[in-house]
């Protein structure tokens, strides 16, 4: 059964969402959109990370279903050697 788990980082303009589904990078990407609009989590700078590891604790303290799954980012490649963020930068670091 899927909880939903949502987490909002005001200083960061970023909110966090899983309900614990296991789903595609193209299905978590679709269901982001569905989401008014949003997008699957990119990752700038260390305090962007930081969140994202905040997230992952708070939801693993109540409901334990990112303690051994991964998540998806927005990322693609462009080829072997080149990622992109979702909208078109670069991925570096």
């Amino acid at each position: 059964m899927c909880q939903e788990f949502s987490q909002c980082y005001d200083d960061v303009d970023i909110c966090l969402w899983t309900d614990g589904s296991r789903l595609t990078h193209f299905e978590a990407e679709a269901a982001c959109q569905q989401r008014n609009g949003s997008f699957l989590a990119r990752i700038t700078d260390s305090h962007v990370q930081y969140k994202l590891q905040l997230f992952r604790s708070a939801h693993n303290a109540t409901r334990d279903l990112l303690a051994t799954d991964g998540f998806w980012i927005g990322i693609n490649a462009t080829n072997v050697n080149n990622f992109q963020w979702i909208d078109g930068s670069s991925l570096s670091g």
